[in-house]
């Protein structure tokens, strides 16, 4: 189980999911049974509060658009600009 975690561990200061360095400072996710840490955002992804199926009525013209958002996952097209399968959401 991942636990949002302040501990000043200056050995473990890697993050387990984009294999980069994180700021030891900062908070952290980390999981004590397989000893895994993360950033947040590797965690929880770039829109957090974004539940599946969520509409916005996006109001930026002269009409309202009603975006529905819904996470990514395998089977869904690549990336049209880099090829790959990008983790973030799609609309």
């Amino acid at each position: 189980m991942l636990n949002l975690t302040y501990d000043d561990d200056k050995e473990q200061s890697y993050c387990d999911v984009c294999e980069q360095e994180r700021d030891p400072t900062l908070w952290y996710y980390s999981c004590s049974i397989c000893d895994t840490s993360a950033h947040p955002k590797c965690v929880l992804g770039q829109f957090p509060f974004l539940k599946d199926g969520i509409t916005w009525a996006y109001a930026d013209h002269s009409h309202t658009h009603h975006l529905k958002f819904f996470r990514k996952a395998e089977g869904y097209p690549e990336c049209s600009r880099c090829g790959k399968l990008c983790q973030e959401e799609i609309l």
